[in-house]
């Protein structure tokens, strides 16, 4: 008797062992639960895209970052970063749009001088020519003094500060442009308000050497056309007392 109990013992145990066994086997084969996705990975994912330069692909991250996460703290950077990779693809309108919506959105981030210089790049690098419009080059200065002007502290300061002297200088040469052709076509009084204007309003461009000689010259011509026409109006005032 005691051998048959010792047996179904012996069976019982092997039993459960088998049973122990199979389920850490089932156990250790299922598929491991993937690591949820936070914030961060998100953002970083993201980010890595920008720097390896995957610029199309880096603001669709962004995108969709701000769906998924639209409370998160990482959302400002991604909203900037955003406005970054549509910079980086030259959609400049897009991106002003952007960083004018970060502005307004987080109106006291500490990246809110960085948005507003990039404003002016968007519009710095539109510059065209000085024989055409400069409305962009207003605009692009625009942004750069109120950077200057608003964030002398800043580290985006000192490089606004040269884009503003790259700004007015276009800005002269264009006026220069503009009264030379006036000058060339002996309009000399619209020459002379020109050449005027450039050394009142951009009196650091160092245009002074060219300018001076056309404004005598303009002075002179201007003086001659005037003594003429008073000689013309003497004549025929004597014309009609006759």
């Amino acid at each position: 008797m005691r051998r048959a109990t010792g047996k179904k013992i012996s069976i019982s145990s092997l039993g459960i062992l088998f049973a122990l066994s199979l389920a850490f086997w089932v156990g250790g084969c299922a598929p491991k639960k993937a690591p949820e996705r936070t914030p961060q990975m998100a953002y970083e994912e993201a980010l890595r895209l920008l720097e390896r330069k995957k610029y199309e692909r880096s603001a669709e991250a962004f995108r969709q970052f701000k769906e998924d996460f639209p409370l998160s703290t990482y959302t400002p950077l991604a909203e900037l970063r955003l406005a970054d990779s549509l910079y980086f693809q030259k959609e400049y309108a897009e991106a002003i749009v952007q960083y004018e919506d970060f502005k307004k959105l987080h109106p006291i981030h500490p990246e809110v001088p960085y948005a507003i210089n990039q404003v002016g790049m968007c519009h710095f690098k539109q510059m065209l020519s000085i024989d055409r419009d400069q409305t962009v080059t207003e605009k692009a200065l625009e942004q750069f003094r109120y950077v200057v002007e608003n964030f002398p502290q800043s580290k985006y300061a000192s490089e606004a500060k040269t884009r503003m002297q790259i700004c007015q200088r276009q800005l002269a040469d264009h006026e220069f442009y503009v009264g030379h052709f006036y000058y060339r076509k002996g309009h000399y009084k619209a020459a002379l308000g020109r050449f005027e204007g450039i050394l009142k309003k951009y009196p650091d461009v160092g245009l002074e050497r060219k300018i001076n000689p056309l404004l005598a010259t303009c002075r002179e011509k201007i003086a001659k056309e005037e003594k003429k026409r008073k000689e013309k109006e003497e004549k025929e005032a004597k014309k009609k007392k006759k």
